[in-house]
């Protein structure tokens, strides 16, 4: 049997696929079948496949479930559980505005925990910057996460090897001390902050922030801007560290140092840049495989790529089985998998003549493995971008083969100019210089990219998915079976195909419908899209939420850079509290308010200097019947017979939705008692449902299809027969009108 790690390793993923579905097989049964496994394959070598895959899929089940009982279970025990205990910090803490989080390791014995374990512990602001090995006391309280905004983070942290999550409690002082002796283990991160601060004195803030994602793996500097242009122009894979980052390491390390001297250096340094950059399972697949094949080097022993690929999963998987749920594992080893199947077949299809020049066949090989890679890692990848993410960038092609070629130079620049930076900044200084130069340039090529009209293709149905799925198996049985010119005809043309049902599908939507409510803790906004056409009602969020940053995240996926109208219900914090800052970070044309507010609030009396200062138009009204305003595509009126208040009524060919959120229960039932309401979807505030005896005769009165609870933390699923929906729980509720027939 060849390659029988391969089969192994692809029959204990599936059983780890398995038992994390909550499938157990018990260890008995698991030692029957190894044991048959054994005995039948070294008897019979013509059933030696098929016991290779029933011992890989007994032992992927039955660790796995050990792993959940023993390693866990008991962590995840801990949960409600509060103490002061003392831990060590692995890590930097990372700011947020109310508090910071710091990866730490915590002694079971302190909690009663029958191991050790890894996680994440939030705490008040320290005067000292937390680093790596300090030594802190706290009273805490651990805790599960939770499924919220439509994104599982409970799964999202155990596949990061977190169980439970720490929470310190407010009032209690913490105590950070600095180790006598700090672990070695932790210099690598205190190498890669010391790194990042070169960047920053070297580099504008913006390049300084990009060098410190491609090095470190710190990606906290990005913009949001930055990084959603980085994904639609399909270059994101740039800065999330994977074996794109490793690969460069090492070549830079071949070239620096030579084959042989390079390669004694390859192990060690991975091991460096492994604990640099902390646990990522791309990191990890990448740093075992390419140390595989250093190996084999050393011994003269031939390697084995896809051996190598599938010995680092196995290895993952033993290390940590939830990994498999990791988007970056499975992104990795898709990636990975597809160029080592497919692109060494397809570059010696495509070569030159043997009589062409030989700087021509340089240039072409790199230019051509450029291409076929990102097909090739295309080709298994797409599937998996469309199912977690719901798009895929069709211009990719393009935007890896203007900049890989530049990372590739730039990567090697920014790691000796950072090392040199640490002790001579002068010598470094030319070094970054040219390192911002090639930046900005991939800047310019992701800004470009991601601008291009209709660039996005989205997955809009269980169908597409089927569909890219489907395509997915062609591009594969080409790549693998297709001769040249099949190869130089079809391939073009299925890219073709995708670009063109991307530019179709977005003409044909350009005229849609859209209305967006942004989930905004208790705070409140809802967007309303058409067109060039976009209107913003109420401007407010609360905590860790960002509603200035997510309106211009919108406008920015939608093409647009300004609001026509925005509507404020109530001039208040709950509705209004960063307005103001909105108006000064995106061009509003006009802005509605209540006629009457109250002038001593802490929100009035900035907004009305803000739009002054501004020269922003704006009208107070309170119409007794509906009015319309805004362009009539979006389909807004509003209502103001209730003191300081608005109502929303928004209207299309398939939507009606009345946005009452401003008012109280006893509002609204005052002005329905003369007025009579109507509308399929009613948008109210979270602590709208208190009263159940009025909130059930608002609801007779008004007959809705659908109730959402605009900033509620936790609502029921259904009230009063009524489906509840809640962005907090959802992540953000869009309904779309089409208004142009599209494919499906």
């Amino acid at each position: 049997m060849k390659r029988p790690l391969i089969w192994f390793s692809a029959a204990f993923t599936a059983g780890t696929a398995v038992a994390l579905f909550s499938f157990s097989l018990p260890l008995a049964m698991a030692v029957l079948v190894l044991a048959l496994a054994v005995i039948f394959g070294s008897r019979f070598s013509q059933l030696r496949p098929v016991c290779v895959l029933a011992a890989g899929l007994a032992c992927g089940l039955s660790y796995t479930t050990a792993y959940h009982t023993y390693v866990v279970n008991p962590v995840a025990e801990v949960a409600g559980t509060p103490a002061t205990i003392t831990f060590t910090a692995t890590d930097y803490a990372v700011q947020y505005d109310n508090n910071q989080r710091v990866a730490v390791h915590i002694k079971g014995s302190d909690v009663g925990c029958s191991r050790s374990f890894r996680t994440l512990v939030y705490l008040p602001f320290t005067e000292e910057e937390i680093q790596p090995g300090d030594i802190i006391t706290a009273s805490v309280e651990f805790y599960l996460s939770n499924a919220s905004e439509g994104f599982d983070r409970a799964g999202y942290y155990r596949s990061e090897g977190y169980y439970v999550l720490a929470s310190a409690a407010e009032g209690i002082p913490i105590t950070v001390t600095q180790p006598e002796h700090r672990p070695l283990i932790y210099y690598p991160k205190k190498f890669a902050h010391t790194l990042q601060a070169v960047f920053a004195q070297c580099g504008t803030e913006r390049q300084a922030a990009f060098w410190s994602a491609l090095v470190t793996g710190n990606r906290t500097n990005l913009t949001t801007k930055d990084t959603d242009h980085l994904r639609r122009a399909g270059l994101s894979h740039v800065i999330a560290l994977s074996g794109l980052h490793v690969g460069f390491l090492i070549s830079m390390l071949m070239f620096l140092f030579g084959k042989k001297l390079g390669t004694m250096l390859c192990v060690p340094a991975l091991v460096v840049f492994y604990f640099m950059v902390g646990w990522s399972p791309s990191v990890l697949r990448a740093c075992i495989m390419y140390s595989m094949i250093i190996l084999a080097f050393w011994v003269r022993k031939q390697n084995n790529s896809l051996n190598a690929l599938f010995a680092a999963l196995l290895v993952i998987l033993v290390l940590l089985p939830e990994a498999l749920a990791s988007v970056s594992l499975q992104l990795s080893f898709a990636s990975s998998f597809g160029i080592i199947c497919f692109s060494n077949r397809v570059q010696k299809l495509l070569q030159l003549p043997k009589k062409a020049p030989h700087i021509l066949k340089k240039l072409y090989h790199i230019f051509l493995g450029s291409i076929i890679c990102t097909i090739c890692s295309s080709a298994l990848t797409v599937p998996f971008l469309l199912y977690h993410f719901g798009y895929i960038s069709v211009f990719s092609i393009f935007s890896n083969l203007l900049a890989l070629w530049v990372i590739a130079i730039l990567f090697p620049l920014l790691v000796i100019g950072g090392i040199i930076g640490t002790q001579l900044a002068g010598i470094s200084g030319p070094i970054l210089t040219a390192a911002g130069y090639l930046t900005d340039y991939i800047y310019w090529v992701s800004d470009t990219i991601a601008n291009i009209p209709y660039g996005v293709l989205y997955c809009e149905s269980s169908i597409d998915f089927a569909i890219s799925i489907v395509l997915s198996v062609i591009t594969v049985l080409l790549l693998w079976l297709a001769g040249k010119r099949l190869l130089l005809v079809s391939v073009p043309a299925l890219m073709a195909a995708i670009i063109g049902i991307s530019l179709w599908r977005g003409a044909a939507a350009a005229d849609d419908l859209k209305i967006s409510i942004l989930p905004e803790g208790s705070g409140q906004a809802i967007i309303v899209s058409c067109g060039e056409h976009a209107a913003l009602i109420d401007c407010s969020g609360s905590g860790h939420y960002d509603v200035v940053q997510d309106i211009e995240q919108y406008l920015d996926w939608h093409g647009m850079d300004s609001l026509d109208l925005m509507i404020l219900t109530s001039v208040d914090l709950t509705h209004a509290r960063n307005v103001c800052e909105l108006l000064e970070t995106v061009p509003v044309e006009q802005v509605i308010l209540p006629e009457t507010n109250r002038e001593t609030n802490e929100v009035y009396p900035v907004l009305m200097e803000t739009l002054e200062n501004l020269s922003i138009s704006y009208e107070k009204t309170a119409p007794d019947a509906e009015t319309p305003i805004g362009d009539v595509s979006l389909g807004i009126s509003v209502l103001g017979a209730v003191e300081r208040k608005l109502m929303v009524h928004i209207v299309s060919e398939d939507q009606d939705i009345l946005i009452v959120h401003a008012l109280t229960q006893k509002m609204l039932l005052d002005y329905t008692e003369n007025s009579p309401l109507s509308c399929d979807t009613l948008v109210v505030a979270g602590g709208f449902v208190e009263d159940s005896t009025k909130m059930k005769e608002l609801l007779d009165r008004i007959q809705p299809e659908q109730l959402i609870l605009e900033n509620g933390w936790t609502s029921p699923d259904i009230y009063d027969n009524i489906p509840v929906s809640n962005p907090y729980e959802t992540g953000e509720i869009d309904f779309i009108t089409v208004r142009n027939a599209k494919g499906g």
